[in-house]
């Protein structure tokens, strides 16, 4: 005879939802920690912000005193940025999207003590002090690369200090969702952070991510807005595309930045490249040249050659003076490659920005275009050059999109970052970040190795020494 059917539908009836109480409950106590960390990433992207504000402005208030004093400025704080890093902390130069993209394809279980060179408190403090001295020297560098490596430290600390009695998230995912967590914060662009997760820092399909990137780019950026206010990073431009023939210089505009935004990271990667082969000696004598380079094109151009780029992007965008003098572009270009291969702290995104921007607005006054018209450029500017340096067309479409609040044009936006991308892929198929993040992967896995062998010969020693 079969068992009684009533018993078996009461025991689940009950199990059911005690199981789903049971899993909410550890739910809620698993993201805590997360949500904790993401309000921490928040004040420390408002800090790291006003800091680095602090550093420019005060660069900038010398200069125009006395623009010799860039003789004296440049190549004091670049030394004082590169040596910091050196000393302390190498793996938080440049960038830091390369380091976080290597650490996630680190194999976890042989490379713990790997992942903590490239995620830790000593980054976080090295990073921003690294990079506060690049912009005391006027450096090409910006905040929002730097805020991402600093956001994933803060979630992989947080995940690696939670007991193994509390509920944990997988330690790759904390990485993930502190990189978004950070480029949201840094922009003010939680679509855009969602976005970069996705598309930069993991293949998975959203259903694995959703939960966690989510509620951390929520949390971060509510905490930076709630601080900074519901602010645009680059307000609201007015804009005006006007037909067909505006199109086809819109076109000019994504070719010209998909070209040039493809060889800056081929060239600041061959730079790194050529400058690691030297010896300590050669790479500060290398160093040293480089920034008196730098300090040259700086003293014999104007400020729009140095900083991060958005006081030149506010003036492009808000006032009537549209103005980029025919030395502007390749002396950022210059003074870029220099910054940001220094050896110290320092992100491209918002330098990208202000390339591309540079470039819409020097070939809408070749047309003698309507600043309507030149505002629309550069916003196409900005999406294409980003797009052919970083490889990532949909982040950068957002980014710009979340950043000036345009959404009567992304359309053109979408075009600018599609086409940027296919003409940087046939230029070079790997961008700067990919090609970077397989070099440090590697040389931690080599260091990794070369550990291992030596603690084979050491354990071996002692019974040589008996026999």
């Amino acid at each position: 005879m079969n068992p009684p059917k009533p018993k078996n539908n009461k025991k689940i009836a009950v199990e059911n939802p005690t199981k789903k109480r049971f899993e909410s409950t550890a739910f809620i106590f698993q993201n805590i920690p997360l949500w904790i960390a993401s309000c921490v990433i928040g004040l420390l992207a408002v800090l790291y912000a006003e800091i680095l504000h602090f550093g420019e402005s005060t660069f900038l208030k010398i200069y125009q005193q006395n623009k010799a004093w860039v003789f004296l400025l440049a190549p004091v704080f670049f030394f004082l940025s590169y040596i910091s890093v050196q000393k302390f902390a190498k793996y938080s130069n440049a960038s830091g999207i390369p380091q976080v993209m290597a650490a996630l394809s680190l194999p976890k279980k042989k490379s713990k003590k790997r992942i903590d060179q490239l995620l830790s408190i000593r980054i976080i403090f090295i990073k921003i002090l690294s990079s506060f001295f690049m912009s005391l020297g006027g450096g090409v560098v910006g905040r929002e690369g730097p805020t991402i490596q600093i956001a994933a430290s803060v979630l992989h600390v947080v995940n690696k200090m939670i007991p193994d009695s509390w509920p944990k998230i997988s330690q790759r995912l904390m990485i993930i969702t502190g990189g978004a967590a950070g480029l949201a914060a840094a922009f003010n662009t939680p679509l855009g952070g969602i976005v970069f997760a996705i598309e930069e820092l993991s293949k998975n399909h959203i259903k694995y991510l959703r939960t966690t990137v989510f509620s951390a780019v929520i949390v971060a950026g509510f905490t930076a807005q709630t601080i900074l206010g519901p602010y645009l990073v680059f307000g609201f431009p007015k804009v005006d595309p006007d037909g067909w023939p505006f199109f086809f210089i819109l076109l000019l505009v994504t070719f010209c930045c998909g070209i040039l935004g493809a060889y800056f990271g081929k060239a600041a990667f061959a730079l790194n490249r050529f400058k690691k082969k030297l010896s300590k000696r050669n790479q500060f004598i290398f160093g040293f040249l480089a920034v008196m380079a730098f300090s040259t094109v700086v003293f014999y151009t104007n400020s729009d050659s140095v900083g991060a780029g958005n006081l030149l992007l506010d003036r492009l965008l808000f006032e009537s003076d549209k103005t980029v003098e025919w030395y502007t572009i390749p002396a950022r270009l210059f003074n870029g490659i220099i910054s940001f291969t220094n050896g110290g702290a320092g992100g491209i995104f918002a330098p990208a920005l202000s390339f591309g921007g540079s470039i819409g607005a020097f070939v809408g006054e070749l047309f003698t275009l309507k600043p309507k018209q030149v505002n629309m450029l550069v916003l196409i500017g900005m999406v294409a050059f980003l797009t052919a340096f970083t490889r990532s067309p949909f982040t950068c479409a957002i980014l710009v999109l979340e950043m000036t609040d345009r959404h009567s044009v992304i359309f053109y936006m979408l075009v600018a970052a599609w086409g940027a991308n296919i003409i940087a892929n046939l230029i070079d198929k790997r961008s700067f970040y990919e090609r970077t993040a397989e070099i440090i992967a590697l040389d931690l896995l080599k260091e990794l190795d070369e550990e291992k062998i030596k603690l084979k010969s050491e354990q071996s020693v002692p019974k040589n020494v008996h026999q």
